[in-house]
């Protein structure tokens, strides 16, 4: 029986044998190819230094804010037992209690506060400092959000710049869990005046989302490290429309390349780095708009994903992505061709 392969079909099967499907480092690998089948001509030379200086995450103390403390004296603990507001401050002020996690100590503000919000209080003292308690802890709801989000255990792989590309195979590079999670904190970051009902198990899955993607470290590698790929292959393609001997056999063997290499694969990785992207990074700039984090660290460390400044990295890696292809174009409008005609 004869099996028929398309020649994209071909081309993946021997890119993943060679390299594996979720190599950290595969896309640089396929853009070195690129590069060097590129290099075959004599009409191109093409040089790449993709080193570059990316700020990394800053230390703890540039994201974390103190959130104000308030003690509950032995006896008026006591008196509140019949109220939901005994138990959590009993949980605040067991061992346990001392060392919540950023994201237990989120699901602990809004329920405190909701709790001495319902809770019917006889002792007019008592009542009026509770309810100052519950004003205060609710004015710094955007704090206890931001220490969730930045400075968590999972904001260092969140955005760990240590994990190489995003990955080549589809099936990894959707990113909907960590989309829903940050959709849902957005969600939350817009009703804390309200004092969301949300369960802990809740929070600890949208963290895990963010967690277990590596997903803005590696996006930041990963646009950085291919803008300067296709910047250089962009010079050296608008070096050779300068030269009157192209057409024919020299732009035939080009063509051959480009389809192979980038039409074929880098183009469908990209666009998939696009889609996601799309999604995640307004939502990332809405939520650390809203931190009330003033560290001037911090604040140049996460323009870098920006996704609205001409200098930031997103857009220079969209500006690289369309001048490359212009590029193509107009070397092969040259010749009378068209970009991607078989």
């Amino acid at each position: 029986m004869t099996v028929i392969f398309s020649r994209k079909s071909v081309i993946w099967v021997l890119v993943m044998l060679l390299l594996g499907c979720d190599r950290q480092f595969a896309p640089e690998a396929m853009f070195d190819a690129y590069i060097q089948d590129l290099n075959r001509s004599a009409h191109v030379q093409i040089d790449v230094a993709p080193e570059m200086t990316l700020q990394a995450l800053p230390a703890l103390r540039e994201r974390q804010q103190a959130l104000s403390q308030f003690d509950v004296g032995l006896l008026e603990f006591l008196s509140l037992q019949q109220c939901e507001v005994g138990a959590l401050a009993g949980q605040r002020n067991s061992i346990l209690g001392r060392v919540m996690p950023a994201s237990q100590r989120f699901v602990y503000e809004l329920d405190i506060i909701r709790a001495i919000r319902q809770c019917d209080i006889e002792d007019s003292e008592l009542h009026s400092k509770l309810n100052d308690v519950a004003r205060v802890k609710a004015s710094e709801l955007p704090i206890t959000l931001s220490n969730l989000l930045w400075a968590g255990e999972e904001t260092g792989a969140f955005f760990s710049l240590s994990n190489g590309y995003l990955p080549m195979a589809p099936e990894r590079s959707q990113y909907q869990a960590l989309i829903a999670a940050l959709q849902h904190l957005q969600r939350l970051n817009d009703n804390l005046a309200d004092i969301p009902k949300v369960s802990s198990a809740a929070i600890e899955a949208d963290m895990q989302a963010i967690y277990e993607s590596e997903y803005l470290g590696k996006l930041l590698y990963s646009i950085t490290h291919i803008s300067a790929y296709l910047e250089s292959v962009t010079q050296a393609v608008q070096g050779v429309s300068e030269q009157s001997d192209m057409c024919g056999a020299p732009l035939t063997f080009l063509r051959q390349q480009f389809e192979r290499h980038y039409i074929d694969l880098l183009q469908p990785y990209m666009a998939r780095i696009n889609r996601a992207a799309y999604q995640v990074l307004p939502l990332v700039n809405k939520l650390a708009d809203s931190s009330p984090i003033q560290s001037e660290a911090w604040r140049s460390f996460i323009q870098q994903f920006d996704d609205q400044q001409a200098n930031a990295p997103w857009q220079r890696y969209l500006r690289a992505s369309r001048e490359h292809g212009q590029a193509w174009s107009r070397l092969f409008a040259l010749c009378g061709e068209g970009v991607g005609a078989r």
